[in-house]
């Protein structure tokens, strides 16, 4: 079976040794270095080199020897890279890096393969942790995972932790609560469902625990107490050591409150944001249409503030909700559901409401949308707006748009400049149980990487971690191979990609999802010094070399912050 060979995302790796203190303060001026090694610049005007020479955390020169010695002084330090291949540091377009740190903290149910394994992770960690008033998980746990396929109920986990409240979320668009923690909540027989969302319930109509979409399971999230600013400190310190251990020199995160803005400005006004962060604001869909319009023409500066290690990208709203929990909204009904074609999150008014309010401040937009109708929708409301405003330069963009885009949606999105975020790793991870939901002929075409490149669309890569994992490589070997998790065979094998063009997806085209191009993507003079070092070279080497493949070292600014 063609598994996915690389490490484990249950923790931050601890292989992952920094060679000298993430919190260093960046090159000066004077520094130079000399980098050596097999070289891909993903510059199209000159794609490969033997030698960079870097001063001040910024490339001077890229060729040969010669010409990278002659651009510096007399003594440089010098990295000789004799094994491996020498690529632009790798960008994550779409990652949630804090909700991935943060998890580390709770109770950890990446493992569990069963309802009794969820149950023993609550029972042991509500045991260890008794002072703690709420027990919460991580949200990287899948349902497909689980032996019976289904979530736990409220019953359940009220078998191990009754007195107090359990909230178990899932990848933001799913979560599971205990009985004291719907009561605390208000949540009852006679609650109704919140509009986009939904309570699935018991045959009598009380609420079973599970909540689907944000504006049912925030009525118990907002309940939780956070963690302290310096434990989430703690948290994504560590995270990131683990993210250049994957190769990763930068992430956009999509969906930040101001809470979570003011961890990435502790850390970056410390000198510790080793992770290049674009990150997004969130239109939440759980609050008044009038309190996302205020926040987006009057609480923000817009897209494009910051600098090259804290800026501010696209603001992020969702649309419908995901495939693997039949929430994302489609043109026809689920196979298995005739009477339910999932869920809009956010009303197609408002939604042109906020759309329509980015682009007047010059806000880019980002918009979550998997199935076909609610990508219908979001070129439609689009177009509406390129009429009057051209949207070319704000790079509006679809985040995921993986089941199925139509050759007119692909066309209209290269018209109007609007960028994809797409994540390999989902197609891997949520393959067999949407393979076993449409069938393997639908699958095939979708999260269709080829054919958005075919159309002119710009397309950033990413894992949406939590969701899955975070190592870029997996997403590498994926896009060029389209295997899904325990299968023999690719699936849509029409789909895959060329090795520059996978690459590309993580370097060049992902800075430019991440308005960032001209400083980072590629290694060209007058760039910014990241790179990664991979033990293959991912442009020529047989796609299945990535499955095995290791992150030798990764570099920010010219200064190594991972060496294997």
């Amino acid at each position: 079976m063609a598994c996915w060979r690389g490490s484990s995302t249950r923790s931050p790796s601890s292989t992952a040794r920094p060679s000298r203190p993430e919190a260093e303060a960046p090159m000066t001026t004077q520094e130079e270095v000399l980098v050596t090694g097999d070289i891909v610049t993903m510059d199209r005007d000159r794609p490969r080199a033997q030698a960079l020479a870097v001063r001040g955390g910024r490339i001077v020169a890229v060729g040969t020897l010669d010409e990278a010695r002659a651009a510096l002084g007399p003594a440089p330090r010098e990295v000789r890279y004799g094994e491996g291949t020498v690529v632009p540091g790798l960008i994550d377009t779409h990652n949630h890096m804090q909700w991935t740190a943060i998890q580390t903290r709770l109770v950890d149910l990446a493992p569990a393969r069963s309802i009794a394994d969820v149950q023993e992770a609550v029972r042991a960690y509500a045991q260890r942790n008794p002072d703690k008033p709420w027990i919460m998980s991580g949200s990287g746990w899948h349902v497909v995972s689980l032996r019976e396929g289904r979530y736990p109920t409220r019953q359940e986990l009220d078998a191990v932790c009754a007195d107090r409240p359990v909230y178990l979320p899932r990848v933001g668009h799913a979560a599971v609560a205990n009985t004291l923690a719907l009561k605390m909540a208000g949540i009852a027989r006679e609650t109704p469902d919140p509009p986009g969302g939904r309570f699935e319930r018991e045959p009598d109509g009380h609420p079973n625990g599970v909540l689907l979409e944000p504006s049912a399971f925030e009525q118990v999230a907002r309940l939780v107490p956070p963690l302290s600013l310096e434990e989430q400190a703690d948290a994504l310190r560590e995270m990131q050591r683990a993210y250049h251990a994957a190769g990763l020199t930068g992430i956009m995160d999509p969906g930040i409150s101001p809470e979570m803005m003011r961890l990435y400005q502790l850390l970056w006004r410390r000198g510790e944001l080793t992770i290049r962060s674009v990150v997004m604001p969130l239109a939440d869909s759980s609050l008044p249409l009038e309190v996302n319009l205020a926040s987006i023409t009057h609480a923000w500066p817009t897209t494009g503030f910051g600098d090259a290690r804290l800026k501010l990208g696209g603001v992020k709203l969702f649309l419908d909700g995901g495939a693997s929990l039949g929430t994302a909204l489609m043109r026809e009904p689920y196979p298995d559901e005739r009477c339910n074609c999932g869920i809009q999150v956010t009303p197609t008014e408002s939604f042109r409401q906020i759309a329509w309010a980015c682009a007047k401040q010059g806000w880019s937009l980002g918009v979550h949308v998997v199935g076909g109708k609610a990508i219908d929708i979001a070129l439609e409301v689009f177009a509406e707006i390129d009429q009057e405003i051209p949207l070319k330069p704000l790079r509006f963009s679809l985040i995921h748009a993986y089941l199925w885009p139509e050759a007119r949606n692909i066309r209209e999105a290269a018209r109007m400049g609007i960028t994809v975020a797409t994540q390999c790793s989902m197609q891997y991870t949520f393959g067999p149980l949407l393979v076993k939901r449409f069938g393997t002929a639908l699958m095939a075409t979708a999260t269709p990487v080829r054919s958005w490149i075919d159309g002119g669309v710009v397309v950033g890569g990413g894992s949406d971690s939590p969701v899955t994992p975070y190592q870029p490589l997996l997403g590498l070997w994926q896009a060029r191979t389209r295997h899904i998790a325990g299968t023999d065979e690719p699936v849509g094998r029409l789909q895959a990609v060329s090795g520059e063009e996978a690459l590309a997806l993580y370097t060049r085209d992902a800075a430019y999802v991440s308005f960032s191009e001209h400083e980072r993507g590629v290694l060209r003079p007058g760039l910014l010094a990241d790179w990664t070092v991979l033990s293959v070279d991912p442009v020529t080497c047989d796609p299945e070399a990535l499955r095995g493949a290791r992150v030798l070292a990764t570099a920010v600014d010219g200064r190594v912050v991972h060496e294997a």
